[in-house]
């Protein structure tokens, strides 16, 4: 590909987009603060910032509190203005698929009554891609008549979370692991449903970006995320970018092999850690099993059926312990059912501190959004995106690498991850 010079008008973007995403990182700011942090003039940053409140994309909150009674200029506090445009949040797993009605700061929308826009049902595998797209885009337009007329015309976009093998820059599941076994281009056909651009992204990329922005992430440049139910999914975060190897596949935890004369995943491969710790493996060991009802169905467990779940678990430590000494991450945030079972995560960390006591409490983290694990993702995915490239997206597809340098999502650019490393300080990393 061929890459040219940086241009002023680009460099105004990337200031943009450097400003937007600290707010919305940060939370209400001032412009000193902003600047400090940023390490733009703070002509720079007024000029941006008053573009982009006359753009309806910030608003002014008023003086801090911290001005109350102080002598001289008061800070007036910034923030994203979130009612700005609204977008469907789509995520969607093997078991469960969810959508939320978002605010550009990733929160639901509320309905008249106070109820928060989400809808949650079944993933149905047994009909084909096209009518369960069907069903999505049937539930978002309901969704959407729950809210005023006003707001219905601010809906811009749909962002999907999938699991598995996804090309983010066509919008197509490549490989959705328990969901589909051929190739599915979700793009075209829930963009030709709703009459929306559309987003794709892997749903555990999406929940790194979601940890980044608005979570555990936060201030930490180098993590390891792992999803634990109904599969295991993970991806690796360097310098706050999420790694996309060949063919966008990341860390693959749950596909590397522990058993050469094991099952047959779904992947394809033999013996994956996953077909030892998935819901179906655990099934397979205690027939009770639903992570709602794990604790009591563990307690009521013979000893040798508790013997071999522990064994999984321990074969999972072992597999993050390896993992974590590759890749060397800061955090390891663990998200997914399982995860949320204090007494499942709780073991799980004493296994890994038997193989290694660095791993340890302080550094393998538990989610903080574990309550919006079912549609924080694609919402995350899509605010960074559009905050990045705002004031427009990519003209379109068919422009030159020479022009758009990365390659465009159809109206959406290829996602830059977030600059936040340089905006937030990082706390110390005791491990260390």
């Amino acid at each position: 590909m061929k890459r040219t010079g940086m241009n002023m008008e680009r460099v105004k973007q990337q200031n943009r987009s450097l400003i937007l995403n600290y707010i919305c990182s940060k939370g209400p700011v001032s412009r000193k603060e902003i600047a400090l942090d940023t390490g733009l003039t703070a002509a720079s940053v007024t000029q941006i910032v008053s573009a982009l409140i006359s753009d309806k994309l910030l608003v002014e909150l008023g003086p801090s509190s911290e001005s109350a009674g102080a002598v001289g200029r008061k800070k007036i506090l910034i923030d994203i203005r979130s009612d700005a445009e609204f977008f469907f949040a789509v995520n969607i797993e093997p078991d469960e698929t969810n959508i939320a009605l978002c605010d550009l700061k990733g929160h639901p929308v509320k309905d008249r009554s106070g109820n928060e826009l989400i809808s949650g049902f079944a993933t149905d595998n047994s009909v084909p891609a096209e009518v369960f797209l069907d069903r999505i885009a049937e539930e978002c337009r309901t969704l959407s008549f729950r809210t005023s007329e006003a707001r219905r015309k601010r809906i811009k976009a749909v962002s999907v979370g999938i699991s598995g093998i996804v090309d983010i820059y066509k919008g197509i599941s490549v490989q959705a692991y328990g969901i589909w076994k051929d190739p599915v281009d979700i793009r075209s056909i829930l963009g030709g449903k709703l009459d929306l651009p559309v987003m794709v992204e892997n749903n555990v990329d999406a929940f790194a970006i979601a940890a980044l922005l608005f979570g555990t992430g936060r201030g930490q440049d180098n993590l390891l995320i792992i999803k634990w139910g109904p599969g295991v999914g993970s991806t690796i975060v360097i310098d706050d970018r999420i790694y996309r190897g060949r063919h966008g596949k990341t860390a693959e935890i749950g596909h590397t092999i522990m058993d050469p004369n094991g099952s047959i995943c779904n992947c394809g491969r033999r013996g994956c850690l996953e077909t030892k710790v998935s819901y179906r493996a655990l099934r397979a060991i205690m027939p009770s099993f639903t992570p709602e009802t794990f604790e009591e169905s563990y307690e009521k467990a013979s000893p040798e059926i508790k013997k071999q779940i522990d064994g999984a678990i321990d074969l999972f430590a072992r597999s993050i312990v390896n993992t974590a000494t590759i890749v060397a991450p800061r955090r390891i945030v663990l998200f997914g059912k399982m995860f949320r079972i204090d007494s499942v995560r709780n073991k799980l960390i004493e296994h890994c501190k038997a193989f290694d006591p660095a791993y340890s409490e302080k550094r393998i983290l538990h989610t903080t959004l574990s309550d919006r694990e079912m549609y924080v993702g694609p919402a995350a995915a899509y605010v960074q995106n559009r905050l990045q490239n705002f004031p427009a997206f990519a003209a379109s597809s068919t422009e030159t690498a020479t022009e758009t340098v990365m390659p465009t999502m159809g109206l959406f650019p290829a996602p830059m991850r977030p600059i936040i490393s340089t905006c937030a300080g990082t706390e110390e990393d005791p491990a260390n």
